[in-house]
């Protein structure tokens, strides 16, 4: 009885939103054990959420790596030299319309 409750299409999709509201809280170990519960009970069960914190934990653990003053300085390095090298839109929008 309880299996067919909780995979009750409501309550399935509210827990869809409530894991997704709550997935970063949940990666920082911020929620209580009934709340935990509840998103690891989801993620096992679907297959994008659990996808979706999958991708939250990897985005976490590079931008902890960032904090390296050497990977932040060659990443501003990499970013600045490509604005460098890109074309000026806004000259672009300029001669498109003729000024």
């Amino acid at each position: 009885m309880m299996r067919a409750i909780l995979l009750h299409p409501v309550r399935f999709h509210r827990d869809h939103r409530f894991t997704r509201t709550r997935a970063s809280a949940y990666l920082d170990g911020e929620l209580d054990s009934e709340d935990e519960a509840r998103v690891d009970a989801h993620t096992h069960r679907c297959p994008p959420c659990a996808k979706f914190v999958a991708g939250l934990r990897r985005t976490i653990s590079a931008l902890g790596q960032l904090r390296s003053r050497d990977v932040a300085a060659s990443v501003s390095d990499g970013v600045l030299a490509r604005l460098r090298e890109e074309p000026d839109s806004d000259a672009r929008d300029r001669r498109s319309l003729g000024d």
